[in-house]
């Protein structure tokens, strides 16, 4: 399917937090999004539902939004949150430039190339390499500056993304990611009475606590198709523990409220990035909930239950949005 935009007027209602976390909201929860300051003057562009390749031939749905021109233009690739194999409208969320997220609105109004690859949901297996795949199928679009390639997701979104730039450390410039999910799993499996378990808040112990128990039995899957102990398999999934391989310029937003994924989480990937030599760029606030990087409206998922945003976290909210952008138009202006 295919349609063609000059802007963007329409809106979906689709959750894109971490799985174990968040629920799609109902056509009655959607709520006209705010304006944020951007260009007056976005590019048209067509948007369709394509499939890419993976590696072992495996078909992956994706969204393609590509502006009108001739380019080479940057390309973003958007990787949505929660679990894999998902629908075409999961996808069009974080491509389209009738996205209910304001983020990926602004990322519309940008000449740049946007992909939304689905990945299988196989955790610890081909998630990772689906999204690397999809990575190098953006890089080879027509139209597309192969130089000049970056990636963003948050929460799981955010973990598969920071996995990519690990496991290809050249086939993208820089990458984004939102309160990423599971970034050392040896941390999020290990002893609740120690840090950083001890550091986070009965709230974020009882999401995170629920969470890993919903993971185990993956985590038993995939420690035995890779012969692998359960710790061996931890280790070797850790993008901290393999924040040296990292080469891409990285970005990291995170938020002292998010009971998903708290600070303290991060915390030891940054640390990590910086002993490697590449220290990431971090944007921090104070009140926003998990998924404030999208900024969608609704009470689901994170805001179940929460009511409306406070003025403070729509300021928050803009803040991360303009320091993303920043961050993007940054790395794709440097040839």
């Amino acid at each position: 399917m295919t349609r063609l935009y000059a802007i963007a007027i329409t809106t979906l209602s689709v959750s894109l937090a971490l799985g174990a976390c968040a629920g799609a909201p109902s056509a009655s929860q959607a709520k006209p999004v705010p304006a944020t300051a951007a260009p007056a003057a976005p590019p048209q562009r067509t948007v369709t539902e394509i499939t890419l390749p993976a590696r072992d031939g495996r078909p992956l749905k994706a969204v393609l939004s590509m502006p009108s021109g001739p380019g080479p233009f940057p390309v973003l690739v958007a990787v949505h949150g929660g679990q894999g194999d998902r629908s075409y409208e999961v996808l069009r969320n974080v491509a389209d430039p009738a996205s209910d997220a304001p983020m990926v609105q602004l990322f519309n109004r940008k000449d740049w190339i946007i992909l939304a690859p689905g990945y299988r949901n196989d955790w610890f297996g081909a998630e990772e390499t689906d999204l690397v795949d999809a990575v190098r199928y953006a890089a080879r679009l027509p139209k597309a500056d192969p130089r000049r390639v970056g990636v963003f997701g948050g929460s799981n979104g955010g973990r598969l993304t920071l996995r990519a730039a690990v496991l290809d450390p050249t086939a993208m410039k820089c990458v984004g990611a939102g309160s990423p999910f599971l970034t050392h799993p040896p941390a999020f499996f290990g002893d609740k009475t120690q840090p950083p378990w001890s550091q986070i808040s009965p709230g974020a112990e009882a999401w995170m606590g629920a969470t890993r128990e919903r993971l185990q039995l993956a985590v038993s899957r995939a420690s035995q198709r890779a012969q692998q102990t359960p710790e061996q398999l931890l280790v070797a999934h850790s993008s901290q523990a393999d924040a040296a391989k990292i080469r891409a310029r990285v970005l990291l937003l995170t938020s002292r409220a998010d009971e998903q994924v708290p600070p303290v989480m991060v915390q030891g990937l940054i640390d990590a990035l910086a002993r490697a030599g590449n220290p990431a760029e971090i944007v921090a606030v104070d009140k926003s909930l998990h998924g404030f990087y999208w900024g969608r409206e609704g009470e689901f998922g994170a805001r179940a239950g929460r009511g409306a945003k406070t003025d403070e976290q729509r300021r928050e909210e803009e803040r991360a949005h303009a320091a993303t952008l920043r961050f993007f138009d940054s790395c794709f202006a440097r040839r």
